[in-house]
């Protein structure tokens, strides 16, 4: 194999890796361009808002939706999406709508982690006898 031989398969290597990038490249401009107009940012939060989720256990869970002003609670499971109520009293409109986003509750959800702190926060406050006298 002569030296230009070998410079001939090369650049017709470098030439096709460099077509191939060059249409997944394409590719992925025209899914970007398309998915901007019609993915998740097409309303950029101005008609629907999450005001608060609530995990009750896998695949089940309570959200809390302002849809253009009108606040609604919504139960979500795995396969379905049920409307439990929607909230028209004038005084817990105007709470949902001046709480801050993660802003804390005042009772928070009590996760696994959460309880065994507190356990544990219990028993050494019991001087670790776990017994209380």
């Amino acid at each position: 194999m002569s030296t230009f031989e070998f410079f001939a398969s090369l650049v017709k290597m470098i030439s096709a890796l460099a077509v191939v990038l060059g249409v997944m490249l394409a590719g992925l401009w025209a899914i970007r361009k398309f998915m901007h107009k019609t993915g998740a940012k097409a309303d950029e939060g101005r008609m629907i808002r999450v005001l608060s989720t609530r995990y009750l256990g896998p695949k089940s869970s309570i959200l809390l939706l302002d849809v253009m002003g009108s606040v609604i609670v919504v139960g979500v499971t795995g396969t379905r999406m049920t409307l439990l109520t929607t909230i028209t009293d004038e005084d817990a409109l105007e709470r949902l709508r001046s709480a801050r986003p993660g802003e804390a509750d005042p009772q928070p959800f009590l996760d696994p982690v959460t309880l065994y702190r507190r356990k544990l926060k219990t028993l050494s406050l019991l001087g670790g006898s776990g017994d209380p006298k």
